[in-house]
């Protein structure tokens, strides 16, 4: 997938020069729209065939729990791109739905690694409790970027403890990587929304999303993968991709 991503972004590169003088005519590719469009893409490719996905990656010995893990990750890139998508003033609430979706149909994942139902049936329920009172203005926005932040911290910091809060059973260290990097998703999501709660740009909030994303796979190439037996280069790329998509948002 990685190497998809250098084609998309060497493509854009060539169109620079194109792209300059369109920009006097107001028709300079937005940064934001390259961005989601990556995102969705890996999210789509993830989702319709994890074992490939992270074949291309050069992962080894693969088996069934990184593969339902790499497609709930790569439905949280879905989001993420979703995110990227809607109207700021409304993409709160909206998360909260979206989040909801993602409970639902990422339910493979956790059925594979023998989870109980009850917590997903709550947590979709306060999901769209969430997602209705935050577009109606009773309940702040704060609350939705607060549990995008807290849950993707969990997950990409602390997997073990969220393996012991959902009694997960049969989590292979690879799976744990894979849950690690879909708690990424939503790091990059909460602090998108983040920004917006402090009336920064979408720019900018796009931005500091995608720094988010870049410090998340800097963080996989350079303490997990030689652990993993993963080459550090796909990683490595996304890296650079999102801080250069970040440094345009910028500029």
């Amino acid at each position: 997938m990685y190497k998809l991503l250098l084609v998309l972004a060497s493509a854009q590169a060539l169109k620079r020069p194109q792209q300059r003088a369109l920009a006097v005519r107001g028709g300079e590719v937005d940064p934001i729209q390259i961005g989601k469009g990556i995102i969705a893409a890996s999210g789509v490719y993830g989702a319709f065939d994890p074992k490939a996905n992270l074949e291309k990656y050069g992962c080894k010995n693969i088996g069934g729990s990184a593969e339902a893990f790499m497609r709930a990750g790569a439905l949280g890139q879905i989001i993420f791109a979703a995110a990227l998508n809607m109207d700021t003033s409304e993409v709160h609430g909206q998360m909260a739905y979206h989040s909801l979706a993602f409970v639902l149909l990422s339910q493979p994942t956790w059925e594979f690694h023998k989870a109980p139902k009850m917590p997903d049936a709550i947590w979709m329920a306060i999901m769209g409790a969430v997602g209705f009172k935050t577009l109606d203005g009773s309940l702040s926005k704060w609350v939705i970027t607060a549990l995008c932040l807290i849950n993707g911290a969990q997950a990409f910091l602390a997997p073990d403890s969220a393996i012991d809060m959902y009694e997960l059973k049969g989590v292979s260290k690879m799976g744990k990587a894979m849950m690690s990097m879909l708690g990424a998703q939503f790091l990059a999501v909460g602090t998108y929304l983040a920004a917006l709660c402090k009336d920064k740009s979408q720019s900018e909030a796009f931005a500091y999303a995608m720094a988010m994303y870049a410090a998340t796979g800097a963080k996989f190439a350079l303490v997990d993968a030689d652990d993993l037996g993963v080459p550090k280069a796909g990683p490595l790329v996304w890296a650079a991709i999102s801080l250069g998509l970040a440094y345009k948002a910028l500029n």
